[in-house]
C-alpha cells in the first residue's frame, strides 16, 4: 500500500525547476560537484549548506519514487499472476464439477425417471414425462421464491417457507393436470374430463348424465361400424360437405381419414373420431390452440407451461385463459381487463362451475317441463272443446230433424212456421258455436298466461342471483336459463 509522503515546501519549489539546471555564477570557481545524473553544483554553491541539502532531498525523493514505481510494478505483476492462477483454478473446478456430474448423471432425478418410464407402453410415456416436467416447474418456482426472499434480506426460515409455498403441489392440482395430460396425448376427451370434479369423482346428476349420453348414443362413434359402412349417407349432413361447409348448430366438419372425405357430425362424436384416429376436426374453433403454450393441443389453464417470456393470464371479457407476454399481462391487469389466477383456485372455481351448470340444466329441465305441460294442457283443452263443438253440432242437427219429423207428422205446422223455427234453431246454434270457440280461445290464452306467470316467477327468483339468469330465447320462442 502506498504511503503518503510529506515533502518540505522549499523542496517542492525547488522540484519545480529543471533538474538538469547547471548553476554557475560569473565570479565562481571552476570546481564543480556533480550529484546524480543531472543535478550539479558549481562555484559558490559548493559551500552552500542549503543548496546541498536541497539536492540531497531531491535525490532522496527520486529514490522514493523509484521504489514506489518498483513496488507498484511488482504488485501489478503479482495481481496478474493471481488472476491467472484463479482462472486456472476455476477451469479445473469446472472440469471437476463436469466430471462429478458425469459420474453421478445416472443418479439424477431425470435419469432415474427415464429408467422408470423406459419400459412403459409408448402411448402413456408422454403423460409420465408431462407429470415430471410439471414437478420440475414447481421445484423451479420454489427455488425462485427462495432466492427472492434471500435477495430482499429475508431470513432463512422465511426463505424456506416461501420455497415450500411455491413448490407445494396439492392433490387436486395433480388430478387436474393428469386430466389435461391425458387429453393432450389422446387418451381422454376434453369435454368428458370437464365433467369430473376436483377430487376426480363424476357427480351423479342430470347434467353429467345428459352430457355422457351424447358420447355413447351415436352409432357412428363405433369404429367397426364406419369401417363396415364407409359410404353410410347418415354420416353426412349433406353430400356436398367440404372443409368450408357451415354445419348447423351443434355440428362440426370432420375429415374422415379412412374415406378421405368430409362430414358434419355432432361435437361429441367428432371428439371420439379424433381421439380414435378415425377423423380430424376441421373447425379449429372447437378446440383451443395457443402457439405460446408448450402444450398447444389442450386448453390453456393456470397450470399450462408457457414458452419463455410468457405467462398465463385470464381475459375477463373473453372469459378465457391464454399464454401472453408478461408486459401484456401487466397492461391487462392495469387496465382492469385481465387477472392472474392460481391453479388451485381455478380448480375450485371449476367445481363451482359444475354446480352452476347442473343447476342451469335442472332449471331448463323445469322450464321445459312447464312448456311440455303447457302443450299437453293445450292439446287436452282443444280435444275437450272440439268434443263440445261436435256435440253441439249433433244436438243442433237432432233438433232440426225433430222439427222436420213434427212437420211431416201432420201436426198442423205450416211451412212458414217450420221455416221460422228452423231459422231460430240455426241462429241459436251459431251463437252457441261462437260461444264455444270464444271459450276455447280464452281457455288457451289462460293456459299461456298461467305458464308465463310460472316462468316469470322462476325468473324473479333468480333476479338477484349472481350466477344464473332467465332470458327470452327468440330463436326457440321460449324462456331459457343461462349463466350470467
Amino acid at each position: 500500500m502506498l504511503r503518503q509522503i510529506v515533502i518540505p515546501l522549499i523542496l517542492i519549489l525547488t522540484l519545480s525547476l529543471p533538474l538538469g539546471l547547471d548553476i554557475r555564477p560569473s565570479n565562481a570557481q571552476n570546481d564543480t560537484i556533480v550529484l546524480g545524473q543531472q543535478n550539479t553544483l558549481s562555484g559558490d554553491l559548493l559551500n552552500n549548506p542549503l543548496a546541498l541539502d536541497i539536492l540531497e532531498k531531491i535525490e532522496q525523493t527520486k529514490k522514493w519514487i523509484e521504489d514506489l514505481e518498483k513496488r507498484e510494478y511488482e504488485r501489478t505483476k503479482a495481481q496478474l499472476e493471481l488472476e491467472e492462477k484463479r482462472k486456472i483454478a476455476l477451469e479445473r473446478l469446472n472440469q471437476d464439477l463436469l466430471e462429478w456430474e458425469n459420474l453421478w448423471s445416472n443418479y439424477t432425478s431425470r435419469a432415474a425417471f427415464e429408467r422408470f418410464v423406459e419400459d412403459k407402453p409408448p402411448q402413456i410415456k408422454g403423460v409420465f414425462w408431462d407429470q415430471f416436467e410439471f414437478k420440475e416447474m414447481k421445484v423451479n418456482a420454489g427455488r425462485e421464491a427462495l432466492k427472492k426472499v434471500i435477495a430482499n434480506g429475508g431470513s432463512l426460515s422465511e426463505a424456506r417457507a416461501a420455497y415450500h409455498k411455491a413448490a407445494e403441489t396439492k392433490r387436486i392440482e395433480l388430478i387436474e393436470m393428469n386430466a389435461q395430460f391425458n387429453v393432450k396425448h389422446n387418451l381422454a376427451i376434453y369435454k368428458q374430463q370437464l365433467l369430473f370434479n376436483s377430487t376426480g369423482q363424476l357427480p351423479q346428476n342430470p347434467f353429467t348424465q345428459s352430457q355422457l349420453a351424447d358420447y355413447y348414443t351415436d352409432y357412428r362413434s363405433d369404429p367397426e361400424y364406419l369401417l363396415a359402412n364407409p359410404n353410410d349417407k347418415h354420416a353426412y349432413e349433406s353430400l356436398a360437405t367440404n372443409p368450408d361447409t357451415q354445419c348447423r348448430k351443434g355440428y362440426v366438419v370432420v375429415h374422415r381419414l379412412h374415406t378421405n372425405d368430409y362430414a358434419c357430425i355432432t361435437n361429441s362424436t367428432a371428439e371420439i373420431w379424433q381421439m380414435r384416429g378415425m377423423g380430424k376436426i376441421v373447425d379449429s374453433t372447437v378446440l383451443i390452440f395457443d402457439d405460446n403454450s408448450l402444450t398447444p393441443t389442450i386448453r390453456t389453464t393456470p397450470g399450462t407451461q408457457c414458452i419463455e417470456g410468457h405467462i398465463v393470464a385470464y381475459h375477463i371479457e373473453a372469459r378465457d385463459y391464454g399464454c401472453i407476454l408478461e408486459s401484456t399481462a401487466d397492461t391487462w391487469i392495469e387496465g382492469g381487463i385481465g387477472e392472474i389466477h392460481e391453479l388451485t383456485q381455478f380448480i375450485l372455481d371449476k367445481d363451482q362451475e359444475k354446480k352452476i351448470e347442473n343447476q342451469i340444466f335442472e332449471l331448463n329441465q323445469e322450464i321445459n317441463d312447464l312448456y311440455d305441460l303447457h302443450t299437453l294442457d293445450q292439446i287436452q283443452l282443444k280435444k275437450n272443446y272440439d268434443q263440445m263443438y261436435k256435440e253441439a253440432e249433433n244436438f243442433a242437427k237432432q233438433e232440426e230433424k225433430d222439427l222436420l219429423d213434427k212437420f211431416y207428422s201432420k201436426d198442423g205446422m205450416t211451412k212458414d212456421e217450420l221455416a221460422i223455427q228452423i231459422m231460430e234453431l240455426r241462429k241459436n246454434h251459431e251463437s252457441n258455436m261462437e260461444q264455444i270457440l270464444d271459450e276455447k280461445s280464452q281457455a288457451l290464452e289462460d293456459i299461456n298466461i298461467d305458464t308465463h306467470k310460472q316462468i316469470q316467477k322462476m325468473s324473479n327468483d333468480f333476479k338477484n342471483n349472481l350466477d344464473i339468469k332467465i332470458i327470452w330465447n327468440s330463436d326457440d320462442s321460449r324462456f331459457l336459463a343461462i349463466k350470467r
